[in-house]
């Protein structure tokens, strides 16, 4: 099979081309890599509302009393890696390998934070690390890798935090250059990157970044960064998809309308990502798009739009909060979009509000499922793509077929046949399940325990909940627990780290988001009251973060604003 990326681009902006609109398909149209020509004009600003509850900010409590100590403390276990968002293609959020922190450690008074990383941006970008990884100069570290707002990517050892290299991607966008002011100030860097490991010395960091050489002057691109050095392996790709559709017309991707926000993921040989609309502007000329690019060279080699013809309101998009692109071990591809247009009549054919699994080469949708109050969505902005979709990985004994998650806006809480999705039925019958919880700015996460494989929630404002998963002939979610800490605005993209699938190892982690980022840690099997809250940085803008904890080797890491707040054991 040949090494492919692919790309998702929901949502993205698209511009429709026809002979009397070259001009303004010039301005939106993106440019060649290295120039520097104007093709943004001036947009009022505007941002998204905040929904939900923003928690105060915990009692200061800062470094653990023995940090220093904690510092020089080594992993008791073998290191791993965590080369995607979640941990895993599904994605799960689970780290299966993890020796150190248990319910017990974690609530013992030696756990605590252990130091800040000073990095230039918002750090949207799950943190990164690839273990016992051998640098070009011959010595070996555990690297953590963060990647900002401002376009900067650094490699940290993630023993010691001294950095071990840093670059810079080019100039990021102006929030007020672009108009959109849900992210300030800027926006470069805005996707959790996928790193791909070859071997004990190599290993590429695929990345998306915005810039903006000059005032109003939009690029996007896919960058391939060594691990080892920090050096471009490969010329920096401008994402510039164009499209034929249905009706004649020619859609083309707008650098100045749209962001890539969805986490990159690495599967069938492939790297897919979704992009979405910036606050919605311009929605009659927007699409979404699925890109394929060779890693090797990064040329696009294949697409897939969400939108087919002119039906003004576009949109479509695939963000889900910075959640991934998901993939099951058949290699679909599974992602869900936001408000658009729905229609699968011909030359009118749309998936707005739709759970989408398509074939992995991109050229059909396989089967897709859209909530029977699409419309009700879109008039209320009620994206179903606010949260991601999670494909449950398939048990051994398991007889009820493979199944997949997603929930948005709405709260509502989809259990769906991720071979037979559903399509669109009347009350949602072709769903497995449906439960109201709360709005999802969110995703779920997964593990296996002694009560079998069990599935975390938190939407806005509420608990969080622990579902257990039926998987025989009736399958079904049954809530088995739930927390004491409402969630902060939009809910949480929980995590869990265990070793192996023993109960008393487990741990739930998750970011309680506001103005302060908190972290908060609960025992997996009970949930009740956390076992440990701790402030972990500050967010430039709201609590619009939608963060995610990185728990790998012993440490915890949670981005915000320009820090990296890093916790762990002292004794």
């Amino acid at each position: 099979m040949p090494f492919r990326a692919v790309i998702l681009a929901a949502s993205a902006a698209l511009v429709f081309t026809v002979a009397s609109a070259a001009v303004a398909a010039t301005l939106h149209a993106p440019l060649p890599p290295d120039s520097t020509e104007v093709n943004g004009t001036p947009q009022i600003g505007k941002s998204h509302p905040l929904i939900g509850n923003v928690p105060p900010a915990l009692p200061v409590v800062g470094l653990h009393p023995h940090a220093a100590q904690g510092l020089k403390r080594h992993y008791s276990g073998t290191p791993i890696d965590v080369l995607n968002y979640h941990n895993d293609n599904y994605p799960t959020g689970w780290n299966q390998s993890e020796t150190d922190l248990t319910p017990k450690s974690v609530a013992s008074s030696s756990f605590g934070q252990l130091t800040t990383l000073n990095v230039d941006g918002n750090v949207l970008a799950q943190p990164l690390v690839v273990s016992n990884f051998v640098m070009p100069d011959g010595t070996t570290h555990n690297v953590l890798i963060i990647a900002t707002g401002h376009n900067t990517i650094y490699a940290y050892d993630a023993q010691s935090y001294s950095i071990l290299w840093q670059i810079s991607l080019g100039q990021s966008q102006s929030s007020n250059d672009v108009g959109c002011q849900d992210v300030q100030p800027e926006y470069g860097i805005s996707s959790t990157p996928v790193i791909v490991r070859r071997g004990a010395n190599s290993a590429t960091i695929y990345v998306v970044a915005g810039t903006e050489p000059k005032p109003f002057s939009f690029h996007t691109k896919l960058y391939a960064i060594d691990v080892g050095s920090g050096k471009n392996l490969t010329k920096p790709h401008e994402i510039a998809p164009v499209a034929t559709l249905e009706n004649g017309g020619k859609i083309h991707f707008d650098p100045q309308n749209q962001w890539n926000r969805s986490a990159l993921l690495y599967a069938n040989g492939s790297i897919y990502f979704g992009v979405g609309s910036h606050c919605d502007n311009d929605a009659g000329s927007i699409s979404g798009w699925v890109l394929s690019f060779d890693p090797t060279t990064l040329n696009e080699s294949g697409k897939f739009n969400t939108i087919e013809a002119s039906a003004g309101y576009e949109l479509a998009s695939v963000w889900m909060s910075g959640y991934a692109v998901a993939s099951d071990p058949a290699g679909n591809i599974f992602a869900v979009t936001g408000n658009g247009n729905y229609s699968h009549k011909k030359g009118e054919r749309g998936y707005g509000e739709t759970v989408l699994s398509l074939r992995s080469n991109l050229k059909k949708v396989s089967t897709s499922f859209t909530p029977s109050d699409y419309q009700s969505l879109n008039n209320g902005d009620t994206d179903f793509g606010s949260g991601g979709v999670m494909v449950i990985p398939v048990q051994t004994g398991q007889t009820a077929p493979e199944m997949a998650l997603a929930a948005g806006k709405a709260g509502t809480l989809f259990l769906l046949n991720a071979t037979d999705l559903g399509g669109m039925q009347t009350n949602d019958i072709g769903a497995l399940q449906k439960l109201s919880l709360s709005g999802c700015f969110c995703g779920p996460a997964f593990y296996v325990g002694s009560q079998g494989p069990v599935v975390f929630f938190q939407g806005n404002g509420d608990n969080i909940r622990a579902f257990s998963v039926g998987i025989g002939s009736n399958p079904q979610l049954t809530q088995i627990a739930e927390g004491s800490s409402g969630a902060g605005s939009g809910g949480s993209f929980p995590v869990v780290s265990s070793n192996g699938t023993t109960t008393e190892s487990a741990v739930v982690w998750l970011i309680r988001r506001g103005t302060t980022e908190q972290l908060e840690a609960y025992d997996a099997a009970s949930l009740g009251a956390p076992l440990f809250a701790a402030n972990a940085g500050t967010w430039s803008n709201g609590s619009r973060s939608y963060l995610s904890p990185t728990v790998a080797n012993g440490r915890v890491y949670v981005g915000a604003y320009k820090t990296v707040t890093v916790f762990g054991l002292t004794d």
